[in-house]
Formats: C-alpha cells, sequence, structure tokens
C-alpha cells in the first residue's frame, strides 16, 4: 500500500466545466490538480471504443439511442448543447484520447458496456492501449468479474481493478478467480479491517467515489492508492 499522498482521480474529468469523458474535460481536471484521470469506455457502433458513460445517449443529447448502436460517425456529429458548458468538446474515441495523454498522468479506463462480446470489447481495448505502448500507463476497471476474468486470461500484463459497492465473502472468493490487481470499493466501505485485508492480499486499493469537500478532506490524508472524485482542489 503507497504511504505517500493518493493520486487524486479526476471522475471523468473536470465535468463541471466541460463535458465529462471529453478530453477537454480531463485538460482541465489536470489544470486544477487532479494527479489522475478515470473514464468510462463503451464499444460504439461502427466497433470503436468511445469515452462514454451512460448506455443511452439520452442524458447528454436526448436522443433515444443505444451508443452501441450509433456508429462513430453520427456520434462525431453530436453536440453537448443541454449544459451551458464553459468549455465545449466533442465525443473522442479511446486511440484519441490515449494519443492525448500519453506519458503525462496514470489512467483509469472504467470498461461500462453490456450485451456486448466480452472478448470483442476487450480485445479492442487492449489494441488501442498497446498501439500506442501506453500499457505501464493505464488500467482497466469494471463491476463485471467476467470482464477483469477474461482480460487476466488473454492479457496478464494488463493491470486491473474490481468495482464494488458492498463487500463480503462473496467478493473476495469471485477475486480469487478475477486476480485483481486492486479493489475500487466505494468510499464507505472502507475501514481498518479492509484497509488489514487489503495489504495482507497486496491490492491496491482506489476508492470512489466523491462529491463532498469535507468527505475529500478526511480521505486524501488516508493510505489509499488513490480516490475518484469529482472535488477540484484548484
Amino acid at each position: 500500500m503507497n504511504e505517500s499522498k493518493p493520486l487524486i482521480i479526476a471522475h471523468r474529468g473536470a465535468k463541471n466545466l466541460a463535458p465529462e469523458n471529453t478530453i477537454k474535460a480531463c485538460e482541465l481536471a489536470l489544470e486544477h490538480g487532479a494527479s489522475a484521470l478515470e473514464v468510462d469506455l463503451r464499444m460504439c457502433g461502427s466497433g470503436e471504443i468511445v469515452l462514454f458513460h451512460d448506455y443511452w445517449l439520452w442524458r447528454h443529447f436526448r436522443k433515444i439511442k443505444a451508443v452501441r448502436k450509433s456508429p462513430l460517425k453520427e456520434l462525431k456529429q453530436l453536440r453537448f448543447n443541454h449544459i451551458a458548458y464553459r468549455y465545449q468538446d466533442n465525443i473522442c474515441t479511446l486511440s484519441e484520447f490515449l494519443a492525448h495523454f500519453k506519458n503525462t498522468v496514470p489512467i483509469n479506463l472504467d470498461i461500462k458496456n453490456l450485451f456486448t462480446n466480452n472478448v470483442l470489447l476487450i480485445r479492442a481495448i487492449v489494441h488501442d492501449v498497446k498501439q500506442h505502448d501506453m500499457q505501464d500507463q493505464i488500467w482497466l476497471s469494471s463491476f463485471s468479474p467476467n470482464f477483469l476474468r477474461v482480460i487476466k486470461k488473454e492479457f496478464p500484463e494488463i493491470r486491473t481493478g474490481y468495482l464494488f459497492r458492498n463487500f463480503s465473502l462473496v467478493h473476495r472468493y469471485i477475486d480469487k478467480i478475477v486476480k485483481a490487481d486492486a479493489w475500487h470499493p466505494h468510499y464507505r466501505l472502507v475501514s481498518e479491517r479492509f484497509l488489514q485485508i487489503s495489504r495482507r492480499l497486496k491490492k491496491e486499493v482506489y476508492i470512489w467515489t466523491i462529491k463532498d469537500e469535507p468527505v475529500f478532506k478526511e480521505m486524501v490524508n488516508q493510505h489509499f492508492n488513490g480516490i475518484i472524485t469529482d472535488v477540484l482542489i484548484k
């Protein structure tokens, strides 16, 4: 476990200043004190990996259509105009994002896809990562044990993080199968006992998602590897 200050991991970038999961939002997050980035990945209708959180386009674009049914050409034409952001940007591909942030800060890539061929999706993600030679700069996380199992089976050199909302013997048993390098617990789950177990099992710990400044100030002095947060510190 890191005894130094934890990474301040910007959750989808500075999403109060620019649209979430965009290059601009992530640039701004680094300008405002983040020391790492977290973004969400989905496969779009034409097979590319794009940065996007939701299954549907509705929240951002008022379109009742799934990302996985939308080709990249169509996604590139969409504009985040439902909120008056200070800065604008468009949906980007994982490849574009990696090219922009290569050799900068650690990056957590969070896999969001449902109803997608696991192996096809993971191979596409890892292809982009390896194309930019960024295996040592990123790690892949997911709530899905199956995604994590496939990643370690196909690409054992890729670091992984297991996301969970509760901590039980079931999760610990599953982790023996998925062999995650890191645990990503909800911050309310973290106790001294939890940290003792994680140290014993040599797990990195990245807590999520801190939305309030008082909680952030409390957590930032703890011995986690990283804090996934919406709070900007500058």
